[in-house]
């Protein structure tokens, strides 16, 4: 099946920008915070969160 330049229009209709571009962001931006706070509560990859470290004299 050759690719018809003139039917291009027919994928805007299902993937409209207009309804489906704010619940994609949204989404992006619940997993970015759901991973963001997933590393800040875990010691193993939050370096900020260690024990902190005293200089020996």
């Amino acid at each position: 099946m050759a690719h018809n330049p003139d039917n291009d229009y027919k994928f805007w209709l299902v993937v409209n920008p207009a309804t489906w571009l704010v619940p994609i962001f949204l989404a992006l931006l619940a997993v970015a915070v759901v991973i963001h706070l997933s590393i800040l509560t875990s010691p193993k990859y939050n370096w900020i969160a260690g024990p902190a470290k005293v200089a020996v004299k």
